[in-house]
């Protein structure tokens, strides 16, 4: 008996590993593409339904693809109507999992197959080169490790379980159909897999351990389980994760509460189903049925609702502090093209208060503490996901990507160092910064990376500008009307106003190309502009 039990929980532990390996083989494999996939094919609701369904079959993870999808919703990539429809295709998917649990895991000798996998993708992760090839064996070896240990718990429940009796859950009747989703609903939230659970009942139902409307109860539990997923991403995540996480819930508590009350009639309705196409009843075939049916029904429901739901949760969760991150948070990390898109998103606005900081004592007004604490607390936490970031398996471009974005950081570091000086010149002559003034305004309000032109063209005016103004200064001295010392002085004061400026705009400008701006110009021939305009 013991013996039995410990094989199924380490039949559970391969499972959950194997769509670890999975999803992650298969996020290194797609690399920037399924970035680039997302936005060109989610621009219309079904076909956010449809990646939807397709990205959770491939990953085995509702979860996964929930925080992937928060962190596409954060760097501006998918607006939160499109990803309601991606969440929404999340569940659909899972619940084809579920037939393939059905049809494959049990009814074949799976692990047969499952060996040949893994010792596949073990040479592709051990040997291969290219990261993508990789991710691919890790893939391979995550889906051979599912199905040897859905082959290990079938035998354990054969062996251990089949004697556990659920009549006295199953007399109590409605309570106990909904004593049966509470513990779906915790089996979910502790394995943060629902797609486990749902293998795990089926296996039980297959194995004639759970009567049908038990199991259902559970699977609809385990949906909602789903949930507290996106709820602990969102503890200290920003406002566009919080609405979407907590449209996910929404739609989950709807369509478990409808699939709870209709339970009896879509059983019904799917024994009838079941007797037409299959003329043989199969209680494991039954239960992937009903999660099917059940989540079609549930985005049925939602797609007329969606549209008001998205203005409702709009107006939610809109108070943000100025030191608080608004597009960056841990599901940002998922995949490494998303993080350093936000990654720059959240620089580039630290950019911007540097700017205002800077516009301040060009208006004769002194720097303000509180916005200068801030920016430092922006900048901790901007650097702790950066090297959150570092610690994950990165391509080539993502490596120099974020080697630009450490390389920008530092030159925005420089800039907020040089604050303190600029505010002892302010004091000297408060109009010393009035060639400037126009130029920090367009560099906190521009708008990039479309501004990102303006910015360049104000840039090389400016310095044109102090150019002439250097000019004018070397002749008052060579006439005498200005000493050596004085003149020495102001030269000092221009160059440390023309270090600021020269730090503050390649950052501005290389920040705005890692957010995948659409110019053709790189960060180098950015940084040449800027030289040659100095």
């Amino acid at each position: 008996m013991w013996s039995e039990f410990l094989m199924g929980l380490g039949s559970l532990g391969l499972i959950l590993l194997g769509m670890d390996w999975l999803s992650k083989g298969l996020k290194t494999a797609a690399g920037p593409a399924l970035m680039q996939f997302l936005q060109r094919w989610t621009a219309r609701a079904w076909q956010g339904l449809l990646f939807g369904t397709a990205a959770t079959v491939a990953v085995q993870s509702s979860t996964v693809l929930t925080v992937t999808t928060i962190g596409f919703v954060n760097a501006g990539i998918l607006s939160l109507n499109n990803a309601a429809f991606v969440i929404y295709g999340s569940n659909v998917g899972t619940s084809l999992t579920g037939w393939f649990v059905a049809l494959v895991g049990l009814q074949f000798k799976i692990d047969a197959l499952a060996l040949p996998m893994i010792g596949i993708g073990a040479i592709l992760k051990l040997f291969a080169k290219p990261s993508r090839a990789q991710g691919i064996g890790e893939a391979l070896i995550g889906f051979g490790l599912f199905f040897l240990g859905l082959a290990y718990l079938k035998d354990s429940f054969d062996a251990a379980f089949v004697d556990i009796e659920f009549t006295a859950l199953s007399q109590l009747g409605f309570w106990g159909i909904l004593l049966g989703v509470l513990l779906g609903t915790l089996l979910s939230v502790v394995m943060q897999a629902s797609i486990a659970v749902i293998a795990l009942v089926i296996t039980a139902v297959a194995a004639g351990v759970l009567p049908l409307p038990l199991a259902a109860a559970f699977v609809i539990g385990a949906n909602l389980g789903t949930t507290s997923t996106a709820i602990i991403a969102t503890l200290a995540a920003t406002a566009k994760a919080k609405r979407l996480a907590m449209l996910h819930v929404i739609f989950n508590i709807i369509t478990g509460v409808v699939a709870i009350f209709i339970l009896n009639p879509l059983l019904w309705l799917i024994n009838i189903i079941q007797n037409t196409l299959f003329h043989d009843p199969n209680p494991a075939i039954s239960l992937a049925l009903f999660h099917t049916c059940f989540n079609i029904l549930g985005v049925i429901l939602m797609w007329p609702l969606t549209g008001r739901l998205v203005l409702f949760l709009n107006g939610r969760f809109r108070s943000r502090k100025i030191g608080q991150l608004h597009v960056l948070d841990a599901s940002s990390l998922s995949i490494p093209a998303v993080a350093i898109k936000t990654l720059s998103m959240e620089s580039i606005r630290v950019a911007q208060l540097i700017s205002g900081q800077a516009l301040m004592l060009s208006e004769g007004k002194p720097l303000n503490n509180d916005t200068q604490e801030n920016i430092r607390q922006l900048q901790n936490d901007i650097n702790h996901y950066l090297l959150q970031l570092g610690k994950s398996p990165l391509a080539a471009p993502e490596s120099k990507a974020l080697n630009e974005l450490v390389k920008n950081l530092l030159r925005l570091e420089m800039s907020l160092q040089l604050l303190p000086e600029l505010a002892l010149q302010a004091q000297r002559d408060p109009t010393f910064f009035e060639p400037e003034q126009a130029f920090w305004q367009q560099l906190q309000s521009a708008r990039l990376p479309e501004d990102a032109q303006n910015i360049r063209s104000g840039y090389r005016d400016l310095m044109r500008q102090r150019q002439k103004m250097k000019d004018q200064l070397y002749l008052l001295v060579l006439t005498e009307r200005v000493s050596n010392d004085t003149g020495g002085d102001q030269l000092l004061r221009i160059a440390q106003l023309r270090r600021f400026n020269q730090q503050l705009t390649r950052a501005m400008l290389a920040l705005a190309n890692l957010q995948g701006s659409t110019e053709t110009i790189q960060s180098e021939s950015t940084h040449e502009d800027i030289q040659y305009a100095s």
